[in-house]
Order: C-alpha cells, then sequence, then structure tokens
C-alpha cells in the first residue's frame, strides 16, 4: 500500500531536531545593502576560532608604541639618563628624539622606563616632566648580539554572547484564512526576523557588555562600549554644534588622527541621518556624491576627503535615533560579528498551543572589536 501524506501540524514529540530548525542565516544577504549596512560590511574573518560558549576571549593586537613622556622634573641637556612613563616602549639601540630635535641613543634600559642614553646627533636640550620623546629609528652596532625582546603590555579582552529572539504566532483561523499558509508563515517569519537582525545592528554598535548570572541573561558589548573602555581618548567631543567647515574638518581629523597613530587603517565613517543633512553641506572640495558628475548636490555623500585620503561614508537607515549624535569612524578589518555555534538565525515551529500556530525565531550572536584603539567616535553633535 502507497504512503499516506499527512496533512497538518505535526507533534514536535516525534519531529527531528533537523526538521524543526531550519536555518534563515541566508536571508542577511538578501536584504537589500542599504537596510542593514554593518550586518552587510561587518564579517566573521576578524574571529579565529569558533564561538562555544556565551564568552568569546581574545588578546588585542597592537604595534609598539612609539612615544612616552618623561617623569623627571628637569632632564639636564647633558643627562645621560632619565625616567619615562611608559614602560615597554623604548629599548636598546632605539634612536630617540627629543621635543626639539635633538636625538639620543639608549644603551642600557632597567624596570622597562629607566634609560640610560648617549649623545647622538642636534643640539643638547633640556627636558621637564609632561615632555614626549620619540622613538624615530634604531642603530645597532656591528656585530652586536641580539636583545632581549620589548614585551608590550597587551589588553585581554573578550564578549558575551546575546540572544535575539521573538516568536511568530497565527490563530487556527487565521492560518486557514491564508491560501498559501506555509507561505505566508514565512513571510512572518522573515518580517520578525527583520526586527531582530535590526536590533542586533544597534547592539554592534552601542550595546553594553553584561552578565546576569542569576537569570543566565548576558549582552554583547557593542563598538561605543569597547572604545569608552579601552580606548577612551577616541572618544571626542565634537563641542555641541556645527558652527563653521573649518570646526567640522578639525573634528574629522582628530578621529582620524587618533586611528592612525595607532597605525590603524583608512576608516569608514557611519553618521546618520541627522549628521549626513548637515554633512552635506560641506566644502565641496572634501565630499563627493554618488551623482555622476562627482559634485557635490543632493545625492548620498559617498566620500570624505581626509588627510589619509578618501574616506568611504556609510549612511545608517536607523529607527532607534542611537546615531543622532554619534558619527562613527571604525577601521572595518579590526571588526567583526558572529553566531555562536549552531546558533546562527534559524526558526522552528513549535507545538501546538490551543488553536494557534507558532513559530520561534532566533539567533545568538557575539561582537569582536579586535583592536578597539583603531576606531573612534565623535559625540555631543549638537544636532
Amino acid at each position: 500500500m502507497a504512503d499516506k501524506s499527512i496533512y497538518g501540524q505535526q507533534s514536535t514529540f516525534s519531529a527531528s531536531d533537523s526538521a524543526l530548525h531550519i536555518g534563515i542565516e541566508d536571508l542577511i544577504t538578501k536584504y537589500p545593502d542599504w537596510q542593514f549596512p554593518i550586518l552587510k560590511r561587518w564579517n566573521s574573518n576578524v574571529f579565529k576560532g569558533q564561538v562555544k560558549s556565551h564568552k568569546y576571549e581574545w588578546t588585542e593586537r597592537d604595534l609598539r608604541p612609539v612615544t612616552a613622556k618623561v617623569v623627571d622634573l628637569t632632564v639636564a641637556a647633558d643627562a645621560t639618563s632619565f625616567v619615562v612613563d611608559t614602560p615597554g616602549v623604548f629599548n636598546v639601540d632605539d634612536v630617540l628624539r627629543k621635543p626639539n630635535g635633538e636625538q639620543v641613543i639608549v644603551t642600557a634600559v632597567a624596570g622597562g622606563v629607566n634609560l640610560t642614553v648617549e649623545a647622538w646627533t642636534g643640539t643638547p636640550e633640556t627636558m621637564e616632566a609632561g615632555d614626549t620623546v620619540t622613538r624615530v629609528g634604531v642603530a645597532s652596532p656591528q656585530g652586536k648580539d641580539a636583545d632581549n625582546m620589548v614585551i608590550v603590555g597587551t589588553e585581554d579582552l573578550y564578549n558575551y554572547t546575546q540572544i535575539f529572539e521573538d516568536v511568530v504566532e497565527l490563530s487556527g483561523t487565521q492560518r486557514n484564512s491564508l491560501i498559501h499558509g506555509d507561505e505566508n508563515s514565512s513571510e512572518l517569519i522573515e518580517r520578525k526576523h527583520k526586527e531582530l537582525a535590526e536590533m542586533l545592528q544597534t547592539a554592534l554598535l552601542v550595546g553594553t557588555r553584561n552578565k546576569d548570572a542569576a537569570n543566565k541573561r548576558t549582552t554583547l558589548g557593542g563598538l561605543k562600549y569597547f572604545i569608552d573602555t579601552y580606548a577612551p581618548n577616541n572618544a571626542i567631543n565634537f563641542g555641541g554644534s556645527w558652527a563653521t567647515d573649518a570646526t567640522v574638518i578639525g573634528k574629522f581629523e582628530d578621529a582620524v588622527e587618533a586611528i592612525a597613530s595607532h597605525n590603524g587603517g583608512k576608516p569608514t565613517i557611519y553618521m546618520g541621518y541627522k549628521a549626513m543633512r548637515k554633512f552635506r553641506l560641506l566644502d565641496d572640495d572634501l565630499i563627493r556624491t554618488n551623482r555622476s558628475d562627482k559634485a557635490r548636490g543632493v545625492g548620498v555623500v559617498d566620500t570624505y576627503l581626509s588627510q589619509l585620503g578618501e574616506l568611504d561614508i556609510v549612511l545608517l537607515r536607523e529607527r532607534t535615533g542611537v546615531m543622532n549624535d554619534l558619527i562613527f569612524f571604525v577601521d572595518e578589518e579590526n571588526v567583526g560579528y558572529k553566531a555562536h555555534r549552531n546558533r546562527a538565525w534559524f526558526t522552528k515551529e513549535l507545538a501546538d498551543l490551543g488553536d494557534s500556530y507558532r513559530w520561534q525565531v532566533l539567533g545568538e550572536y557575539t561582537a569582536k572589536i579586535a583592536t578597539p584603539k583603531v576606531s573612534a567616535y565623535l559625540y555631543n553633535l549638537g544636532l
């Protein structure tokens, strides 16, 4: 006897996990680029392994700094030693430049901060506490044995995963009134997924890393949280008003400089509607729109000409208003998001609850901000 087809909702108790769990991660790629630009631009390449726990850990990637400040109240012009405020910056044979141009060579380092030096070039100069000394070269003598490696302190960073979940529910009458029942439920699932994806994108920017152990609830820290926590100097006060072009350009270049000082890549600028409306009026020579004539006009601004060259601009069309007072400068090679293993966006049909049909939509994600020091943001825009 031929098998009979079974119609209607089946019990979930006898269904396999694979039948219940339907991946919908690829919906993200089907949405227009303008709808979820961060979810489209960020990826998981920055992650080195799978996310297997609610906590993902990594060590910050950073280059050895090139500057430190003098601690001594006064350093005489002919002094052969002085103390700096940061260990792990200078090493034997480093060529250091004093504030006014004299260069000296480091001959010994004790405790990471106590430097012994000898004069090299330029006019001998005195220094005071707070003066900046800069490493401008290395001059190792011929035939010398190798020195010990300079140990640079790194931050051990981590982030939590966050569960984004909601339910689609139809009464029996609603479902059976639809001509294509499952097809229409799919449309509802897609709409619910869009709502959750919108919340994920917002969390990637302004989420706060936190854990409630008692209730087993965690939230991920977004880009702003990591800058505030590990690179607070990269949060730049805009000053509360869009006064003149020179003022606006100065603040933008402050953000670019903060990134460049840590050898970050060319950042991408994220801004919201209100900031873009002001930004479109900036000096003609500094912005380009998507108009075919490559001139300033009513088109969406594509690039900003900074000291690092042309920077891409991404308009975030978001409903929460979080971008009304923020402009982000993001080194996109150092940011990414990833799903917990086997927890990328999925839907599954739930058991009956009376005369209703229910589908759960869920995804569990975290963000990795590999090096917070190579991103920045402006705040207090005055919009």
